[in-house]
């Protein structure tokens, strides 16, 4: 990045035109000289002057014509020393165009304290600034498309993490045996009959409380099925009454016909829209009672 740097004095301008005899001291100032095509160039333009005058300046919409465009300007006023003060002008330009580029002319104005015109001199920086292209001009053909470069795999270093992986997965595989063992043997040791005995014990309290004859048998059939397909291993929860004959008759069960009468009676009721009494409903939950107790001894 270069500095580029000019006074009045020695020369960094071209004098175009003046109105006045008195000429202000200006400076200019470039951040760069080598830029890409659309950098934002900025540039410091110094008027210097003395404290009861007023600075601007006029025609910088030169540094909006193409194949600049002027993006923002600032002016501030700082005292160098005493009897002098300067303005600073910030200008921040986007550049379009390529090769060698000159900076266009300004206007500086003086003006006294009522306004009128003291100096109006325009300026034409000698600077210039140099814009590359994005491309290179020189370039005819498409370069060829280069494939996809494969990664190197460090397979050792992929060893230890997929022993760990396994290792992961092989613990986790035999938790999870290991608890399925648990929850099997857990359930093996549940007396299924004695559950279902406090169920029917529990339901006979319902009845003597109240509870609907139909309701009651609607609950037998549950407790009845929920019995057999825990201690006869068969599906009985989601399977019609018939297909629960089937498998219980394959199976040989002792008290088949008491079981199968209580199933069918309860379908009676769910059905076919029986109504039995509460002393029949009771006769039932005896019934099952007995078949369930003789399962177990037997």
């Amino acid at each position: 990045m270069a500095l580029l740097s000019f006074a009045v004095f020695y020369a960094p301008f071209e004098t175009l035109g003046a109105l006045g005899e008195e000429q202000p001291v200006v400076n200019v100032t470039v951040t760069q000289d080598t830029l890409l095509v659309g950098d934002r160039l900025r540039c410091m333009i110094r008027v210097q002057h003395a404290p009861k005058e007023v600075v601007s300046l006029q025609e910088i919409s030169g540094f909006s014509a193409k194949p600049f465009e002027l993006i923002k300007s600032q002016q501030r006023t700082e005292k160098v020393r005493s009897g002098i003060n300067q303005d600073v002008f910030e200008l921040e330009i986007a550049q379009f165009g390529a090769g060698k580029l000159e900076l266009p002319p300004f206007t500086v104005v003086l003006r006294d304290g009522r306004g009128h015109v003291i100096s109006k001199t325009t300026f034409k920086p000698l600077a210039s600034v140099y814009v590359k292209e994005l491309t290179n001009t020189s370039m005819r053909d498409l370069r060829p498309i280069k494939p996809p470069l494969t990664p190197s795999i460090p397979y050792l270093l992929l060893l230890p993490i997929l022993a760990v992986a396994f290792g992961v997965g092989a613990v986790t595989l035999l938790l999870i045996f290991l608890l399925k063992r648990k929850v099997r043997q857990g359930a093996e040791k549940v007396d299924f009959g004695q559950v279902a005995q406090r169920k029917l014990r529990k339901l006979s309290t319902s009845l003597s409380a109240g509870m609907p004859p139909h309701e009651c048998y609607e609950e037998l059939s549950l407790i009845m099925r929920t019995f057999l397909e825990t201690h006869y291993r068969i599906s009985a929860l989601e399977a019609v009454t018939q297909e629960i004959e089937r498998d219980l008759k394959k199976l040989g069960v002792a008290g088949f016909e008491s079981i199968m009468n209580l199933l069918k009676q309860a379908d009676l009721v769910k059905f076919a829209d029986s109504r039995p009494d509460v002393e029949e409903s009771r006769q039932s939950l005896d019934k099952a009672s007995e078949v369930i107790r003789s399962t177990r001894k037997g």
